[in-house]
């Protein structure tokens, strides 16, 4: 039996969403199993990722690949963005 998921996620800017697309799509070319795949794109200012499995063990691996993923990157990006903000403050 075939299981789906949608995830729609509200980013602070079109911005994050375009790092987050650059990041993520290379992964969803090239399946690590054939037991899932992936589609991420981005409308707006949300990224959507949708996920296709075989069963439910692979979509819920998956899903928090994907999630985990997107957790990190933003966070990536707003130290980044706090370091830039910092050195401003300091010159």
């Amino acid at each position: 039996m075939k299981r789906t998921s949608k995830i729609s996620i509200e980013l602070p800017s079109k911005r994050m969403v375009e790092i987050l697309l650059k990041a993520l799509l290379p992964e969803t070319r090239r399946s690590v199993t054939s037991r899932s795949k992936v589609f991420v794109e981005g409308i707006g200012k949300r990224l959507v990722i949708k996920v296709q499995a075989k069963d439910l063990t692979a979509l819920r691996a998956t899903l928090n690949s994907y999630l985990r993923w997107v957790t990190l990157i933003v966070d990536i990006c707003r130290a980044t963005e706090q370091t830039k903000a910092d050195q401003c403050e300091n010159t």
